[in-house]
């Protein structure tokens, strides 16, 4: 009888604790962003499971419970990744138009905080190593169509207001600057991440914006 007793109660703590984890509406969010710290300190290649669940603070059997294998979740993170990007550029430029939303837009990918950096870190950990299959839920280029066609909404309300020129080639000069975010982003890395380095972004930033302004390139 007490044997009994005994099995039940472990059935019953346990379905408890396993329902309470199935319940948990943070736990595969934990793990996406536990996995997403990982890719961005050591890369997709060093990124293992198990170190996933350390630094998630769970059991390797936990993240096998939402992520059918590592591929699984490198697409998740990459996916967090694109979430962040595109909510910070919808925070930046909510009530902007024109040059301001431009602006706004294109800084809110600029690395001039850790967060973002760390955004540029995830995205360079999977360009470099082709893991996973770029082909696959990357979706990259599509990202990049959907954020370009938002500049050019938005230089075409700048034309609209006259604060810059018409006849401009709005999609190339949206892809302009989204040659300048990508440089900053791959090339001056860490470096902007200081005062001096957040100013010259800004700097380069609002003098292309200027250019545009004045109508100086035309393609």
């Amino acid at each position: 009888m007490r044997y009994v007793s005994s099995v039940a109660l472990y059935r019953s703590v346990s379905g408890e604790l396993m329902a309470r984890n199935i319940r948990d509406p943070r736990s595969q969010e934990r793990i996406v962003e536990a996995a997403w710290r990982l890719v961005s300190r050591s890369g997709a290649e060093a990124t293992t499971m198990r170190a996933i669940a350390a630094e998630a603070g769970v059991t390797t059997g936990s993240v096998t419970h939402y992520f059918e294998d590592k591929a699984d979740v490198m697409t998740a993170v990459l996916e967090h990744n694109n979430r962040y990007s595109l909510q910070r550029i919808t925070e930046a430029s909510e009530g902007l138009r024109g040059l301001a939303a431009v602006r706004a837009c294109a800084l809110a990918l600029m690395p001039t905080e850790a967060g973002v950096m760390s955004m540029w870190r995830v995205w360079l950990a999977f360009w470099t190593s082709g893991y996973p299959d770029p082909s696959g839920a990357w979706e990259l280029q599509g990202g990049y169509h959907s954020w370009r066609d938002g500049m050019r909404a938005h230089l075409a309300e700048a034309v609209r207001d006259g604060e810059i020129p018409s006849g401009l080639n709005l999609r190339y000069e949206a892809d302009r600057i989204g040659a300048l975010v990508a440089g900053v982003g791959l090339v001056f890395g860490p470096a902007h991440l200081n005062r001096a380095g957040s100013t010259r972004t800004l700097r380069m930033l609002d003098d292309h914006l200027a250019g545009i302004a004045e109508g100086v390139h035309r393609g």
